[in-house]
């Protein structure tokens, strides 16, 4: 024996709608709108074609050469652009909303990743150092929005370890001169 809300053929409706019998849902009669419609036009603009890349030197090229180990070794990257960028949110997240902002730390830590990135590639430890206090800015922001138990919490301690590591290849760029 089924039971009778099996037995029975669904009723169209213009909408789905839970039906009265355990939460069951009616098939519709008719297709929903389509939500993406319009959203992958072509487009005489678009960013990342082909053709944006063909005017440029192939020397300036970013690519990653693959090393043994499964390292990767960037060419011809600049993210001073990417730098400048966040740096801009950071400061008008602070200025519009303080620093309890959710956001605030989170993009701190990618700016911290990028100048830490930069310091690799360009050889300065001054960048290592801006990593830090971004780092340090980031801790700030995590205490102002979870009070003073934030630096008993292991995303707080992590933050910590991560700045010492940076000090630690800061001093050895300062000692090879850099």
């Amino acid at each position: 024996l089924k039971p009778p809300w099996l037995t029975r053929p669904l009723r169209a409706v213009a909408s789905h709608r839970a039906s009265p019998v355990r939460g069951l849902f009616f098939v519709s009669g008719e297709m929903p709108r389509d939500l993406m419609k319009g959203i992958f036009d072509a487009s005489e603009t678009a960013l990342g074609r082909l053709e944006d890349a063909r005017g440029k030197d192939p020397e300036k090229l970013v690519y990653y050469e693959q090393r043994p180990g499964g390292y990767v070794m960037p060419h011809n990257v600049d993210n001073d652009r990417c730098i400048e960028f966040y740096e801009e949110c950071l400061e008008d997240l602070v200025e519009n909303f303080g620093m309890a902002h959710a956001g605030v730390a989170m993009i701190a830590q990618g700016l911290a990743v990028l100048y830490d990135t930069k310091a690799g590639l360009e050889k300065k430890s001054a960048y290592y150092e801006r990593a830090i206090e971004v780092l340090g800015f980031a801790q700030q922001a995590m205490v102002q929005q979870m009070g003073p138990g934030a630096m008993a919490s292991p995303h707080y301690l992590e933050l910590e370890g991560r700045k010492a590591k940076l000090q630690r290849k800061k001093d050895r760029r300062a000692a090879k001169g850099q």
